[in-house]
Protein backbone atom coordinates (compact mmCIF):
# COMPACT_ATOMS: atom_id res chain seq x y z
CA UNK A 1 0.00 0.00 0.00
CA UNK A 2 2.88 2.36 0.76
CA UNK A 3 4.89 1.57 -2.35
CA UNK A 4 2.09 1.89 -4.89
CA UNK A 5 2.53 4.39 -7.73
CA UNK A 6 -0.44 6.33 -6.35
CA UNK A 7 -0.66 5.23 -2.67
CA UNK A 8 -3.87 5.55 -0.71
CA UNK A 9 -4.12 7.96 2.21
CA UNK A 10 -2.45 6.95 5.47
CA UNK A 11 -5.84 6.84 7.24
CA UNK A 12 -6.97 4.22 4.68
CA UNK A 13 -3.78 2.22 5.22
CA UNK A 14 -4.51 2.18 8.96
CA UNK A 15 -8.11 1.13 8.29
CA UNK A 16 -6.92 -1.73 6.07
CA UNK A 17 -4.45 -2.92 8.71
CA UNK A 18 -7.17 -2.80 11.37
CA UNK A 19 -9.49 -4.87 9.17
CA UNK A 20 -6.72 -7.41 8.47
CA UNK A 21 -5.88 -7.83 12.16
CA UNK A 22 -9.52 -8.03 13.28
CA UNK A 23 -10.37 -10.37 10.42
CA UNK A 24 -7.47 -12.62 11.39
CA UNK A 25 -8.81 -12.96 14.93
CA UNK A 26 -12.60 -12.58 15.04
CA UNK A 27 -13.81 -14.42 11.94
CA UNK A 28 -11.56 -17.50 12.40
CA UNK A 29 -12.73 -17.70 16.03
CA UNK A 30 -16.37 -17.52 14.98
CA UNK A 31 -15.81 -20.03 12.17
CA UNK A 32 -14.07 -22.49 14.50
CA UNK A 33 -16.81 -22.30 17.13
CA UNK A 34 -19.55 -22.58 14.49
CA UNK A 35 -17.95 -25.68 12.96
CA UNK A 36 -17.43 -27.21 16.40
CA UNK A 37 -21.08 -26.59 17.22
CA UNK A 38 -22.18 -28.14 13.92
CA UNK A 39 -20.00 -31.21 14.35
CA UNK A 40 -20.74 -31.73 18.04
CA UNK A 41 -24.47 -31.35 17.36
CA UNK A 42 -24.27 -33.99 14.62
CA UNK A 43 -22.20 -36.84 16.06
CA UNK A 44 -22.84 -39.12 13.06
CA UNK A 45 -21.24 -36.53 10.78
CA UNK A 46 -18.39 -35.98 13.24
CA UNK A 47 -17.65 -39.72 13.21
CA UNK A 48 -17.47 -39.71 9.40
CA UNK A 49 -15.33 -36.55 9.30
CA UNK A 50 -12.86 -38.11 11.75
CA UNK A 51 -12.82 -41.43 9.90
CA UNK A 52 -12.30 -39.84 6.48
CA UNK A 53 -10.25 -36.80 7.50
CA UNK A 54 -12.88 -34.55 5.89
CA UNK A 55 -11.90 -31.47 7.88
CA UNK A 56 -11.93 -29.30 4.74
CA UNK A 57 -15.53 -30.33 4.01
CA UNK A 58 -16.49 -29.61 7.63
CA UNK A 59 -14.87 -26.18 7.36
CA UNK A 60 -16.72 -25.26 4.15
CA UNK A 61 -20.06 -26.50 5.47
CA UNK A 62 -19.62 -24.71 8.79
CA UNK A 63 -18.95 -21.32 7.25
CA UNK A 64 -21.78 -21.85 4.76
CA UNK A 65 -24.15 -22.82 7.58
CA UNK A 66 -23.37 -19.71 9.64
CA UNK A 67 -21.14 -17.24 7.83
CA UNK A 68 -18.81 -15.39 10.24
CA UNK A 69 -19.57 -12.23 8.28
CA UNK A 70 -23.25 -12.55 7.46
CA UNK A 71 -23.93 -9.11 5.98
CA UNK A 72 -21.94 -6.37 4.28
CA UNK A 73 -22.82 -2.87 3.16
CA UNK A 74 -22.01 -1.69 -0.35
CA UNK A 75 -22.75 1.36 -2.53
CA UNK A 76 -23.94 0.80 -6.09
CA UNK A 77 -21.57 2.23 -8.69
CA UNK A 78 -24.18 2.21 -11.47
CA UNK A 79 -27.91 1.79 -11.92
CA UNK A 80 -28.57 -1.89 -11.31
CA UNK A 81 -31.59 -4.11 -11.73
CA UNK A 82 -31.95 -7.25 -9.62
CA UNK A 83 -34.95 -9.49 -10.22
CA UNK A 84 -36.99 -6.61 -11.58
CA UNK A 85 -36.06 -4.09 -8.88
CA UNK A 86 -34.16 -0.97 -9.93
CA UNK A 87 -31.39 0.14 -7.58
CA UNK A 88 -30.08 3.59 -8.57
CA UNK A 89 -26.38 4.43 -8.65
CA UNK A 90 -25.13 5.66 -5.28
CA UNK A 91 -27.62 3.69 -3.16
CA UNK A 92 -26.44 1.80 -0.12
CA UNK A 93 -27.35 -1.88 -0.28
CA UNK A 94 -26.66 -4.85 1.93
CA UNK A 95 -25.35 -8.16 0.73
CA UNK A 96 -26.65 -10.85 3.05
CA UNK A 97 -24.26 -13.79 2.82
CA UNK A 98 -26.29 -15.62 5.48
CA UNK A 99 -29.29 -15.64 3.15
CA UNK A 100 -27.32 -16.44 -0.01
CA UNK A 101 -25.74 -19.41 1.76
CA UNK A 102 -29.17 -20.90 2.43
CA UNK A 103 -30.81 -20.05 -0.90
CA UNK A 104 -33.50 -22.68 -1.54
CA UNK A 105 -32.73 -22.60 -5.26
CA UNK A 106 -29.17 -23.80 -4.54
CA UNK A 107 -29.24 -25.70 -1.23
CA UNK A 108 -31.54 -28.52 -0.23
CA UNK A 109 -32.28 -28.12 3.51
CA UNK A 110 -29.92 -25.14 3.70
CA UNK A 111 -30.83 -24.55 7.35
CA UNK A 112 -29.24 -27.87 8.29
CA UNK A 113 -25.56 -28.52 8.98
CA UNK A 114 -24.59 -31.28 6.54
CA UNK A 115 -20.90 -31.85 5.85
CA UNK A 116 -21.77 -34.28 3.07
CA UNK A 117 -24.25 -32.16 1.10
CA UNK A 118 -23.66 -31.82 -2.64
CA UNK A 119 -20.79 -29.40 -3.16
CA UNK A 120 -21.66 -25.88 -4.26
CA UNK A 121 -20.06 -22.51 -3.83
CA UNK A 122 -20.98 -20.36 -0.84
CA UNK A 123 -20.67 -16.62 -0.31
CA UNK A 124 -19.00 -16.61 3.12
CA UNK A 125 -15.76 -15.19 1.72
CA UNK A 126 -17.57 -12.63 -0.40
CA UNK A 127 -17.09 -12.20 -4.11
CA UNK A 128 -15.44 -9.94 -6.66
CA UNK A 129 -13.27 -7.06 -5.46
CA UNK A 130 -14.38 -7.65 -1.87
CA UNK A 131 -13.31 -11.31 -1.81
CA UNK A 132 -11.65 -12.09 1.53
CA UNK A 133 -7.87 -11.94 1.28
CA UNK A 134 -7.57 -14.28 4.27
CA UNK A 135 -9.46 -17.13 2.60
CA UNK A 136 -6.50 -19.49 2.23
CA UNK A 137 -5.14 -18.71 5.69
CA UNK A 138 -8.54 -19.38 7.28
CA UNK A 139 -9.00 -22.65 5.42
CA UNK A 140 -5.55 -23.82 6.44
CA UNK A 141 -5.56 -22.55 10.04
CA UNK A 142 -9.09 -23.58 11.00
CA UNK A 143 -9.89 -26.42 8.59
CA UNK A 144 -6.54 -28.17 8.37
CA UNK A 145 -4.84 -27.34 11.66
CA UNK A 146 -7.18 -26.34 14.51
CA UNK A 147 -10.08 -28.74 13.93
CA UNK A 148 -7.98 -31.92 13.59
CA UNK A 149 -5.78 -30.89 16.53
CA UNK A 150 -8.75 -30.23 18.81
CA UNK A 151 -10.36 -33.57 18.05
CA UNK A 152 -7.02 -35.36 18.28
CA UNK A 153 -6.45 -33.87 21.74
CA UNK A 154 -10.08 -34.17 22.87
CA UNK A 155 -11.61 -37.06 20.86
CA UNK A 156 -14.67 -37.31 23.12
CA UNK A 157 -15.46 -33.60 23.27
CA UNK A 158 -19.20 -32.95 23.44
CA UNK A 159 -21.82 -30.29 24.13
CA UNK A 160 -23.79 -31.53 27.17
CA UNK A 161 -26.69 -29.10 26.65
CA UNK A 162 -27.10 -27.84 23.05
CA UNK A 163 -29.61 -25.24 24.28
CA UNK A 164 -26.77 -23.62 26.26
CA UNK A 165 -25.08 -22.49 23.04
CA UNK A 166 -25.73 -18.76 22.65
CA UNK A 167 -25.31 -17.09 19.26
CA UNK A 168 -24.85 -13.38 18.77
CA UNK A 169 -24.49 -10.87 16.01
CA UNK A 170 -26.04 -10.04 12.69
CA UNK A 171 -23.28 -8.74 10.43
CA UNK A 172 -20.62 -10.60 12.45
CA UNK A 173 -22.05 -13.83 13.82
CA UNK A 174 -20.89 -16.72 15.96
CA UNK A 175 -21.33 -18.52 19.25
CA UNK A 176 -20.49 -16.35 22.25
CA UNK A 177 -21.18 -19.16 24.72
CA UNK A 178 -20.67 -22.83 24.01
CA UNK A 179 -20.03 -24.98 27.07
CA UNK A 180 -18.27 -28.22 26.12
CA UNK A 181 -16.93 -31.20 28.01
CA UNK A 182 -13.38 -31.99 26.92
CA UNK A 183 -13.23 -35.56 28.33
Amino acid sequence: MLNAHDPIEMSQIYANIKIAIGGGINEPRDALLTILCGLLSNPDQLTEVKRNGDWDKAFEEGIRWVAPISASGRVTTQDTEIRGHLIPKGETVMTIQASANRDEEIYVDGEDFNVYRAASTHQSFGNGPHFCQGTHVARRAVGQVMLPMLFDRFPNMRIPEPTDVIWSGFAFRGPVQMPVLLQ
